[in-house]
């Protein structure tokens, strides 16, 4: 399932989800997101979202990837992310799960949410 997580962290990269078109290919139109600070996000929000997000010099780092099957065609997958700014300096820890399904031949993100937490040892 090295795609799920390769699809994953694509949207990690600014360049990539300000292409509406991946984003619309990754995203299930019934996608929701819960953030950080709980406020909820539908699929056209996110896009539009997306599509005005400003370029950052801060990359996310992602790591402690585990997926578990729910069925066939649907996976949740775990993840620890913090934000790593140009200065070296790691901010914005976070849990996060995603859930996957197949549909029409490929995997969609249905939904996904984090949740803030205490900062963890990065493994470089």
């Amino acid at each position: 399932m090295d795609i799920i997580i390769e699809q994953e962290m694509a949207l990690h990269q600014v360049w990539f989800r300000t292409n509406k078109s991946v984003v619309e290919r990754l995203l299930h139109p019934e996608f929701r997101e819960v953030e950080e600070s709980g406020r909820s996000y539908n699929f056209h929000e996110i896009v539009s979202f997306m599509e005005s997000e400003k370029h950052s010099e801060d990359r996310v780092h992602s790591q402690d990837y585990e997926l578990i099957n729910l069925e066939s065609s649907s996976i949740l997958l775990l993840y620890k992310s913090a934000l790593l700014k140009p200065t070296g300096e790691y901010s914005s820890f976070a849990k996060r799960s995603s859930i996957w399904v197949k549909s029409d031949g490929r995997w969609q993100m249905k939904y996904h949410q984090g949740t803030n937490c205490e900062a963890f040892e990065i493994n470089t």
